[in-house]
C-alpha cells in the first residue's frame, strides 16, 4: 500500500519544478502529503507484533 501511495503521489513529492501553483494548490498538496504520511506511519505501526504504551500513543496520534 505504501509503495502504491508513493507512486501515485510522486508528482507532489517532486518539488523541483514550480508549475505556477497558487497558494491554495500548495496548501492542498501539503495536506495531501500530511495525510499520506500519517497513513504510512499508521500502517507501519499497526503491523507490529507487540505494542507498548509508547507505540499505542503513536498509533493514536497517527490516527488523529
Amino acid at each position: 500500500m505504501i509503495r502504491t501511495l508513493a507512486v501515485n503521489y510522486s508528482r507532489i513529492l517532486d518539488c523541483s519544478q514550480d508549475d505556477g501553483k497558487t497558494a491554495v494548490d500548495s496548501a492542498s498538496d501539503e495536506m495531501v502529503m500530511g495525510a499520506v504520511g500519517a497513513l504510512c506511519e499508521f500502517s507501519v505501526l499497526v503491523s507490529q507484533q507487540n505494542h507498548c504504551d509508547l507505540s499505542l500513543t503513536a498509533l493514536d496520534n497517527a490516527l488523529k
